[in-house]
């Protein structure tokens, strides 16, 4: 089983600002896109809400302390029950956020998918959670840019 952490971040690890991602950077939702389509994904309820809709072409799981039958998704309550759901549909499994269930994932995730914007977002309000380079390889990393953004799409493996 592989637990893969996918996320876009600023320079300072920012995710998130008033409740939404801080750009709009096309080509990393595609890249998003392909790198989780016909997996099972798990998130929190504020990322589900923001999303607004279950994603296509995937198992999706929101982890939520509040359970309220939401349409098109499993609701779990636990990141054991989670995982455990998560494994009936794939053997691979995006977290997609936020930022406590990064936290909460990263001591067990295998892989970190991360695009590395160079941006510096003002008072964002949700981040990343910093990872040991001790604990992670850098493996492969795609430079690219849109609209003037400068952005990297990493992966890092534990080691």
């Amino acid at each position: 089983m592989e637990i893969i952490l996918i996320a876009a971040v600023d320079q300072n690890l920012a995710i998130g600002k008033d409740g939404g991602i801080p750009w709009d950077i096309k080509e990393d939702l595609k890249f998003f896109r392909e790198k989780t389509q016909n997996s099972a994904i798990i998130m929190g309820r504020a990322t589900f809400d923001s999303i607004g809709r279950p994603l296509p072409k995937r198992k999706n799981i929101v982890m939520t302390r509040s359970p309220q039958n939401r349409e098109g998704v499993v609701e779990v309550t636990s990141s054991e029950e989670a995982i455990n759901e998560a494994k009936t549909f794939s053997k691979t499994i995006n977290i997609i956020g936020g930022e406590y269930i990064y936290k909460e994932f990263l001591p067990t995730a295998t892989k970190l998918i991360i695009t590395e914007v160079e941006l510096d977002i003002d008072s964002p309000d949700a981040y990343f959670p910093k990872w040991s380079t001790e604990e992670w390889k850098e493996v492969s990393r795609i430079a690219s840019s849109e609209n003037g953004i400068k952005f990297s799409f990493v992966e890092y493996l534990k080691i």
